[in-house]
């Protein structure tokens, strides 16, 4: 395997190991391509994606993004030979239950948030670890684009969305701004002026979608540290998630990303234990400064940064190529 390609990767590594003892049980990666953050040489994990190992080695021969020769060996691929999609929790059937789960910078992909959570709920042994870095929606490309609500995720649970929503390309094609995080921390404002692309574009795409169903990648939900942990809870009290947020290490300075620890809820609780559980997740992040804006934190040196939109946006373009190669995933 070659050296990592992301200099930020270790930090990364580094910073999900504290939220949990990765080496303690068995786990599972979604979506680790050639930047693994649980590694087997270290820990007890498989690793599931869209293709299997050939298929993505093939896949990225040419692009000089991907290291192919650092390829994960998928143990488990969503497609089978035939193109046909399978669920998750299906797939993975003969190595649940995990005691933990990983997936960097996948959640705020998933067409439909809440079915995605519950598949991985199902695998997961109880009070076992969904281990999440997800993008900071202030300091990435998507800056300017609304806020997700809790009803745009019922939505598209509602409607059983299998591929990126009209509103979310739209959204990413009119919003996305060619902006840095780095830059936005040495005090940069993103704002319209740098919008990426043309009104003509945004509906050009929009239309491609409504008239092919292809599969166009793009970030579905946007998240901060704070309303990430309003929005699992409150989902959790509506009955439409077995998680609570145990842990979050918030986006650090000229950073872009932050990070969650989600415990699965045991399996057989009483309503009043479940509910008890979850006044004492929100309890811990509203009566402590465990989740806070990072103009209240610290000053100090800033950690290395990540190269936020550029390499972002080569990994949005890599998924969608990857994507479109199938049929629409709902007939």
């Amino acid at each position: 395997m070659m050296a990592d390609h992301n200099p930020f990767l270790a930090t990364r590594r580094a910073r999900v190991s504290s939220l949990v003892d990765m080496g303690l049980g068995k786990g599972l990666e979604i979506g680790a391509l050639d930047s693994p953050v649980a590694l087997r040489s270290v820990c007890r994990v498989r690793y599931i994606d869209v293709l299997d190992t050939a298929s993505l080695r093939e896949h990225y021969r040419h692009d000089p993004n991907v290291d192919g020769d650092g390829l994960v060996e998928v143990d488990y691929a969503l497609y089978d030979e035939q193109g046909t999609i399978h669920p998750l929790r299906e797939v993975v059937q003969d190595g649940a239950p995990f005691d933990w789960v990983v997936a960097s910078h996948v959640i705020e992909h998933v067409p439909d948030l809440i079915r995605w959570l519950a598949d991985i709920s199902e695998v997961m042994a109880d009070d076992g670890h969904l281990l999440l870095v997800i993008p900071d929606r202030r300091y990435t490309f998507d800056a300017i684009r609304p806020q997700t609500t809790v009803g745009q995720i019922l939505q598209a649970h509602t409607l059983e969305e299998t591929i990126p929503s009209e509103r979310a390309v739209y959204d990413y094609v009119r919003s996305v701004v060619s902006v840095s995080a780095p830059e936005i921390w040495s005090g940069r404002s993103a704002s319209t002026d740098a919008r990426m692309n043309s009104l003509e574009l945004a509906a050009e795409v929009r239309q491609k979608v409504l008239q092919t169903a292809e599969y166009f990648d793009c970030h579905v939900w946007m998240f901060t540290p704070e309303s990430f942990v309003e929005q699992i809870d409150e989902l959790g009290r509506l009955g439409l998630c077995d998680f609570v947020v145990e842990s979050v290490i918030p986006t650090a300075v000229g950073e872009l990303e932050f990070y969650a620890a989600l415990k699965r809820l045991s399996r057989g609780l009483t309503t009043e234990q479940i509910a008890a559980q979850r006044e004492g997740s929100l309890r811990r992040f509203t009566d402590a400064p465990t989740v806070t804006t990072n103009a209240d934190r610290s000053t100090g040196a800033p950690s290395r940064s990540l190269e936020v939109s550029d390499r972002e946006r080569r990994l949005i373009e890599l998924k969608r190529r990857t994507m479109t190669r199938f049929r629409r995933l709902r007939q």
